[in-house]
């Protein structure tokens, strides 16, 4: 093995989102056995487990040893990573390097949620206030959705956008899920339903707020030199990853208009796969607000600033567009159990390569996908890419 080893996705497997009343270890098994199957690999092969942490409110801990006891598995390498949104795409990105280097041949990649145990007041809320800063804005009562108000409302004011248009942008997310067989919802809301749905966070209303939900998936990463499986394997291509110097929307040097992890992060996976922006053919981004989704727009140089909202309009990012977002229906569109949402990006990804995609862009052969932590401001992106 050497450094040129390109991974290579040999299997999938994933939970539909929605709500499921077995224990997060059953979910778990059932994707590692569908990700092993679509693969036609053993368990023995598997010498590496990378999972997100699952959330605090998750009753079993210390998951992934008790995951390897109930598996039988003896691996080389195990980790469990919390970072936020980016848990999945950090933990995903340490078995790319591991077998890179050489450290394992055959990496089991494993995200688990289960939000449907959890009340919203207490524990959970108590959670996310945990997330901002505790001396200044968790004492306020801070949550995600306001602080991603105070956001929109400012993208919409530095650039003279009608906050109207922005519903768009969840209508096409929600058309793209809805045929989804995974996602979590069966129809999509109009335009007018968006605008005059419950109020969340002023200017956030229901509809752009992902859903969360419960959720799993698995991938198996393996050395290209391994032996042929029933599936294409698609190649990863390429990793990246940026952290700015802020948290939510403190000390920021830069509008909270902009998010320059995922510019960075980008260039640096599409850089190590010796490719530029113009030869992604589809993006998997994780993108949780729809004002976010036009700011990732711009960020990868799609879109000039300002203009990701016209390029929905347009239908720039539509299925059919010139450079397709969220075929899948992304985090609004699809649901949201965010510690399994960069790899249920993945495997859409897989999906889009191998042609069997619910929404399926015509000879698709790279896809870019990110993973973030919102106005935390990491991101993590990857490319992946067909074998020719």
């Amino acid at each position: 093995m050497t450094e040129t080893t390109i991974p290579t996705v040999a299997g999938i497997g994933s939970v539909p989102n929605g709500t499921h009343s077995v224990p997060e270890r059953d979910l778990a098994l059932r994707v590692v056995r569908d990700a092993l199957e679509d693969a036609s690999l053993e368990l023995s092969a598997v010498d590496g487990l990378y999972m997100p942490a699952p959330r605090p409110w998750t009753p079993q801990g210390f998951f992934s040893t008790y995951l390897l006891h109930v598996l039988g598995l003896d691996v080389d390498r195990s980790l469990e990573v919390s970072t936020g949104g980016t848990s999945g795409g950090n933990a995903f990105h340490s078995a790319v390097s591991d077998i890179r280097d050489g450290t394992v041949e055959t990496a089991l990649v494993l995200a688990v949620e289960r939000n449907s145990i959890v009340e919203t007041t207490g524990p959970y809320f108590d959670y996310i206030l945990k997330s901002f800063d505790a001396e200044f804005e968790s004492p306020i009562g801070m949550t995600v959705p306001a602080a991603y108000a105070q956001s929109m409302q400012r993208y919409a004011y530095e650039y003279g956008i009608d906050r109207d248009d922005l519903a768009d942008v969840v209508v096409k997310n929600r058309e793209n899920g809805a045929v989804n067989p995974n996602g979590l919802f069966d129809e999509s809301p109009s335009r007018d339903d968006v605008l005059d749905a419950r109020l969340i966070a002023d200017p956030i209303r229901l509809f752009d707020c992902p859903a969360p939900c419960d959720g799993a998936a698995a991938i198996l990463l393996t050395a290209d030199d391994l032996d042929e499986s029933a599936s294409p394997r698609i190649a990863v291509d390429g990793t990246g990853y940026h952290h700015t110097a802020s948290h939510f929307l403190m000390s920021r040097e830069t509008s909270i208009t902009e998010l320059p992890a995922v510019r960075r992060a980008a260039t640096t996976a599409t850089d190590r796969a010796g490719v530029s922006i113009a030869d992604i053919d589809v993006f998997e981004p994780y993108a949780p607000f729809p004002h976010i989704e036009a700011i990732v727009t711009e960020e990868l140089g799609l879109a000039e600033r300002g203009r990701g909202v016209d390029a929905c309009l347009e239908g720039h990012t539509a299925p059919d567009g010139p450079f397709p977002i969220s075929p899948s229906g992304g985090c609004l569109g699809r649901g949201h159990p965010p510690m399994v949402t960069p790899l249920l990006n993945y495997v859409e990804a897989v999906k889009q390569l191998r042609g069997t995609a619910s929404t399926q862009v015509p000879e698709a052969e790279r896809v870019l996908t990110t993973a973030e932590h919102g106005h935390v401001n990491g991101v993590t992106a990857t490319v992946f890419a067909t074998e020719v």
